[in-house]
């Protein structure tokens, strides 16, 4: 935080500078304007908004003049000091959302052993919609067995019940892919053979 303000600090000291170079040039021949130092304050005064615009009555160059360039001042320093806010702002909250994330990922990964699968318990959450319904006519079964081993083994049988139509399914749809798809595998290696017999 302090590297983006002292960054910040030298920028606008920049920003000044390059200001008051540009009032001695155009204001050198008043009083207020003839020394540099005192140049440096007024443009600085002028940005923050203390400001006379009374000084350019007797300019050579014209009153306007003046009063256009006091409000430049003012509209460059507030511009200039409103990009860096944001510009610090938002570099402060990159850097906190790395780390937010960071803890957001330990909270994760110090969870996960509370994720694992119960041997008794499972069977109730591991389910897949629809089939997953099925264990409401489990809860009597865990409500009123106790004993663990008797537990594991009904939770280990409802649990392959409950894939089993999921299995039956997939192992299904795989052998007819492979039926519709062997007559093209066959005539594939076919063609292929047929081609380097011709070589």
């Amino acid at each position: 935080m302090a590297g983006e303000v002292i960054k910040f600090i030298f920028i606008w000291a920049v920003v000044i500078v390059c200001l008051t170079s540009v009032s001695s040039l155009l204001f050198g021949e008043l009083a207020e304007y003839s020394q540099f130092v005192e140049v440096i304050f007024t443009t600085f005064g002028a940005g923050m908004g203390n400001y006379d615009l009374t000084v350019f009555t007797n300019l050579s160059i014209g009153t306007v003049i003046g009063e256009v360039f006091v409000v430049l001042v003012v509209i460059i320093n507030n511009v200039v000091l409103l990009n860096f806010v944001i510009a610090i702002q938002a570099d402060t909250y990159s850097k906190f959302t790395n780390e937010s994330l960071g803890i957001y990922y330990d909270g994760i990964i110090a969870r996960i052993p509370i994720y694992e699968d119960d041997s008794r318990y499972g069977g109730l959450i591991v389910g897949t919609p629809p089939f997953n319904v099925l264990s409401i006519f489990m809860i009597p079964f865990y409500l009123l067995v106790k004993n663990d081993k008797t537990l594991k083994w009904g939770n280990d049988l409802f649990t392959r019940v409950m894939f089993a139509p999921l299995a039956l399914i997939f192992t299904a749809l795989f052998m007819a892919a492979n039926l519709l798809l062997l007559p093209f595998a066959y005539l594939s290696a076919i063609f292929k053979k047929v081609k380097l017999l011709r070589k």
